[in-house]
């Protein structure tokens, strides 16, 4: 249950002071019904985790006061994803689930092939997607939740970011990833990035921008997977053996 877990934006915080609104106020008057006296724990966007204790509950906001501090434990590995936009419900579903595997960040990507299209609403899906993942990370307790972009075309996303050890699902060729999570041995890189197409695949065109970007490809055994049963996977495996 999320009841005693609540996000609190970081300049709603000064000194031992807490101010809860919107939302979160909402969940914690109505939903939880919590009182005057309670202790309850937040997190902020860092991961911050405070245990507090509610003071005045308004009807617009809760007062409350700091009584600990736990700072996140830090990740071995810092997992990202490059997600081509899929079908909304199935956007969601990964999202959802990629929190609770403890990924640090998520780019949507505008591919050829995917059926989703983006016009001027990329800052509302990713408000939406920020919205799922806050609430993956309440209902897992996990507290750290993912950085998660508007949707970019293919070409800027390669341009802008990288990291120690670069992936692309591939279904036509690559090593299996349990190779490459295995060589690292006890020394698991600071930080990987994981790309995966949409539901049609990457295009050939595609793909071999991303090889030539210095992304390995891989594969994740015989079977075709939907683009969010592979996504989840490959984030599995990887979190598994880098920061399990």
């Amino acid at each position: 249950m999320t009841s005693n877990h609540f996000f609190i934006e970081k300049k709603r915080i000064s000194g031992n002071l807490l101010i809860l609104e919107g939302r979160e106020h909402h969940h914690l008057s109505r939903v939880a019904r919590c009182r005057s006296g309670e202790v309850i724990w937040l997190f902020d966007e860092s991961g911050m985790k405070y245990k507090a204790k509610v003071g005045w509950i308004g009807p617009e906001a809760t007062n409350l006061t700091v009584l600990e501090r736990v700072r996140p434990e830090a990740r071995r590995t810092e997992i990202s994803l490059g997600q081509a936009l899929i079908k909304a419900k199935g956007m969601d579903l990964l999202i959802q689930k990629a929190t609770e595997l403890g990924i640090a960040a998520l780019f949507p990507i505008v591919a050829a092939r995917s059926v989703v299209k983006v016009g001027e609403g990329g800052e509302k899906k990713a408000e939406r997607w920020i919205t799922i993942a806050r609430e993956a990370s309440k209902q897992s307790k996990s507290c750290l939740v993912p950085r998660i972009s508007p949707p970019q075309p293919l070409d800027e996303f390669l341009r802008k970011f990288d990291a120690a050890v670069k992936i692309v699902l591939s279904e036509n060729q690559g090593r299996p990833l349990r190779e490459i999570v295995r060589l690292t041995g006890n020394e698991p890189p600071p930080d990987a990035l994981i790309l995966v197409g949409p539901e049609g695949g990457w295009t050939p065109g595609e793909e071999k921008r991303i090889r030539g970007c210095g992304y390995e490809a891989v594969s994740l055994g015989r079977s075709i997977l939907r683009a969010e049963t592979a996504a989840l996977s490959a984030v599995a495996i990887v979190s598994h053996f880098w920061n399990g």
